[in-house]
């Protein structure tokens, strides 16, 4: 069967003309700027947001492990997710679909456990005829600091020859959203479950989403360009 396929007209065109396309070409260093931005993009976002809003009012309370520590594991997963996504942009080290299917359902299971975990420390509801304002500002907040995050992400994996957008996006949506929500949840002054599952959950699915639509067009725009080559 092989030597049949190889034997093709087809087949021997496509390989010319990968073999005519071949070039030196420089290492990924993809790794290293995420690394770099996420160390300068965290701090700087949290200072700024800490000097604008101040502390979240149970910040004695809550102590190291339950605000630094809890924060400190969401950033990890998140910087982890992103950083394993570059992978997709060097064809052959992709990850399985059980794999990004045990890595998102993690991250997710991650950010339950810190909103829970934090309530049971420290059980500071929304009063009653505000959730809907306080709900939207984190909401709004999370989203932006995740989309910023995501946006720079996805622009490191356009440097190599990423196969599969879509899972790009997903997980670079989930990856996102924990940094952002890693940052916030040092500012916002409730741990109401309700509140938190409300508009910081949602404000990490909504960065997902984004992420999958952004890679919707990547891969739409990938697939126009490859058509306009395959016709000139």
């Amino acid at each position: 069967m092989s030597n049949r396929i190889e034997q093709t007209p087809a087949y021997e065109t496509l390989r010319e003309q990968i073999g005519d396309d071949l070039a030196p070409v420089r290492p990924l260093a993809t790794t290293p700027w995420l690394v770099g931005f996420l160390i300068l993009f965290v701090p700087i976002c949290g200072a700024l947001l800490w000097r604008t809003f101040g502390p979240r009012r149970d910040f004695e309370t809550l102590g190291s492990v339950w605000l630094w520590g809890f924060s400190a594991a969401e950033l990890v997963v998140g910087g982890v997710i992103l950083t394993w996504i570059l992978r997709e942009a060097v064809p052959g080290r992709s990850l399985s679909a059980r794999g990004i299917n045990a890595v998102a359902a993690f991250g997710l299971v991650l950010h339950v456990l810190v909103t829970l975990a934090t309530f049971a420390r420290s059980p500071l509801l929304v009063p009653a005829g505000v959730g809907w304002m306080y709900g939207l500002y984190c909401f709004c907040f999370e989203v932006f600091l995740g989309c910023l995050c995501l946006l720079f992400t996805l622009w490191l994996s356009r440097q190599g020859l990423t196969t599969r957008p879509r899972r790009v996006g997903l997980l670079g949506g989930l990856g996102a959203g924990l940094v952002a929500d890693a940052i916030w949840r040092f500012v916002c002054p409730y741990s109401d479950p309700a509140h938190s599952f409300g508009s910081h959950m949602s404000g990490i699915l909504t960065v997902v989403v984004v992420g999958l639509v952004l890679a919707i067009a990547w891969e739409g725009w990938l697939a126009r360009a490859w058509r306009s080559r395959s016709v000139s």
